[in-house]
């Protein structure tokens, strides 16, 4: 028998969930109803004790059951699933309830417990002014969550797909409409793109009447076509026709890495905005091929600028905070060709040479600090490793047996971690850069804050200083929010025993501001420009 005390605690949560709900169910992982409460005989058309033992699809139309399938598939322990709308059919009426559908699983259980809420006045407060949120995704936006998504479901063994969808007719049908109709039916059309797509935000315009969306394998485009059909329909214009086209690619990614992954991604998304759905290809993966091929031309060009080292070295001065005396150099790479080394630089990440431009400028400036240390032993370069390198151990084992066949030693030469591809395997990172820092060489995580995963990185990696980014430290004067990272990351660090250095200084007021928190070191052009030479003076203040 329950306590009085076990019963006021099951009575309040009772009391939790009817107060966000109409209808509670809850199933086994294969879909059987094991226990059912509130509002069921009005939205099913059945007593309590007659769902018990039911398949759950059993109450839904035939249309809700990918997407109710698909939410099982996303089953994970302790997880939330949803929001997602279905529709609820009774039974003995024939009654359609439009409901909004939650869950969660629990870690004890394998049954998922599950919420709906059929109340008109709810959809109605969701369907006004701010509360209705029916923005897709823009272009930058789509790729993150397109990669979140591959990444989520790579681990969890999942099929998704990415679809995308041709509605250029969405736009002649809205001329039809008032402007309160149109803006309404926008806001309706975006919602079932969503709906439909992983975990309700992964869909995105992307150009005119293209749009694109990652989905659930099991949520076929016929199934999306359908749903804008019957939006229409239920916009009052019976009669109207849509021709809707769509092309769907497998995102069957486990031969590609992340930054290749995201190459696939961008160079699909440009084909079909170009030359329209058919250009999509089959699958992301055979993308990435078809971008190898198309700049061919271009990889065999850097490989041999990178090979013959056809690309000079510039050096930019780092401080010290608030003396502004010399601390060391950013080797900075400049190529011997028109295109900004940036690009360059990302598009060897892309092809997946970036650990061969790493040991070649990694070379270089050996090079020059065997040469310059004579005549100045105290000079210092920091020179970049990417995020892709980092994780390789053959790019690491040639690199220490590079630094052990030179003089150059850990008084000369420093490393920053540059967050251009996203590091995976932390420990196994951390133990590479161990081997770094017990010879002495400091380790420095560039950017920070420019990438999601910095403060994971913080967290799983044992270095020696942060640079922050430039970004913030260009905006803290104008922007409370970027003022309080900067701020509050100078003293995180302090109390860490990690150095910070700040980029993109550029006026004495960034300047006085971070002698004020406690910025260590900085760096940018109030200091210094790149340059061919390391002949630094401290400018008149």
């Amino acid at each position: 028998m329950s306590s009085p005390n076990q019963k006021a605690i099951r009575d309040r949560f009772v009391a939790f969930a009817f107060a966000a709900s109409d209808f509670l169910i809850e199933i086994t992982p294969k879909g059987i109803i094991v226990f059912s409460a509130g509002q069921v005989q009005t939205l099913t058309g059945q007593m309590q004790d007659e769902l018990t033992g039911k398949n759950w699809l059993t109450y839904f139309t035939e249309e809700s059951h990918g997407n109710l399938g698909a939410l099982l598939k996303g089953v994970n322990r302790a997880g939330r699933l949803g929001p997602l709308m279905v529709n609820i059919k009774n039974q003995s009426t024939g009654k359609i309830s439009r409901a909004l559908v939650m869950g969660m699983t629990m870690p004890d259980s394998e049954n998922i417990y599950l919420t709906f809420n059929a109340t008109q006045s709810f959809f109605d407060f969701l369907a006004v002014g701010d509360h209705k949120d029916a923005k897709l995704l823009d272009g930058k936006q789509f790729e993150a969550a397109a990669l979140k998504a591959f990444q989520e479901a790579k681990q969890k063994g999942k099929e998704l797909e990415v679809t995308f969808l041709d509605a250029e007719q969405i736009n002649e049908y809205k001329k039809g409409l008032s402007i309160e109709e149109a803006n309404n039916f926008v806001d309706n059309f975006n919602t079932v793109l969503k709906e439909q797509s992983f975990q309700g935000n992964s869909a995105s315009q992307v150009d005119g009447g293209k749009y694109a969306l990652v989905h659930d394998s099991e949520i076929t485009p016929d199934f999306i076509e359908r749903k804008i059909k019957e939006l229409v329909k239920r916009s009052g214009d019976e009669a109207q026709d849509i021709d809707l086209h769509s092309k769907t690619v497998e995102a069957n990614l486990d031969t590609l890495n992340e930054r290749e992954a995201r190459r696939a991604l961008i160079y699909t998304i440009n084909q079909v905005e170009q030359n329209g759905l058919d250009a999509a290809g089959d699958n992301l993966a055979k993308g990435f091929d078809e971008y190898l091929d198309e700049n061919a031309a271009k990889i065999t060009r850097l490989k041999a600028l990178v090979g013959q080292q056809a690309f000079k070295l510039h050096f930019q001065p780092i401080v010290f905070i608030p003396s502004e005396e010399i601390c060391h150099y950013e080797a900075l790479v400049r190529f011997e060709t028109d295109v900004s080394p940036y690009e360059l630089i990302v598009f060897g990440e892309d092809i997946g040479i970036a650990p061969d431009i790493d040991m070649a400028i990694l070379k270089q400036a050996i090079g020059m600090l065997e040469v310059k240390r004579k005549e100045d032993p105290s000079i210092r370069v920091a020179v970049n490793i990417s995020g892709q390198s980092i994780q390789s151990e053959v790019f690491f084992d040639k690199m220490i047996e590079l630094l052990d066949d030179t003089e150059v030693d850990s008084q000369n030469i420093l490393f920053e971690i540059t967050e251009s591809t996203a590091i995976g395997d932390l420990d196994k990172v951390n133990n590479l850069i161990q081997r770094l820092r017990v010879k002495n060489f400091e380790v420095c995580l560039d950017d920070f804050g420019a990438g999601a995963a910095s403060f994971q990185y913080l967290n799983g990696l044992d270095i020696d200083c942060v640079k922050i980014d430039g970004k913030y430290i260009r905006d803290a004067l104008n922007s409370a929010r970027d003022e309080a990272m900067v701020r509050n990351l100078a003293r995180m660090c302090q109390d860490l025993g990690v150095t910070t250095i700040a980029e993109m200084v550029e006026t004495q007021e960034q300047l006085d501001y971070l002698v004020k928190i406690g910025v260590d070191k900085g760096q940018g052009w109030i200091f210094g420009k790149p340059e061919a030479k390391t002949d630094y003076r401290k400018r008149d203040v």
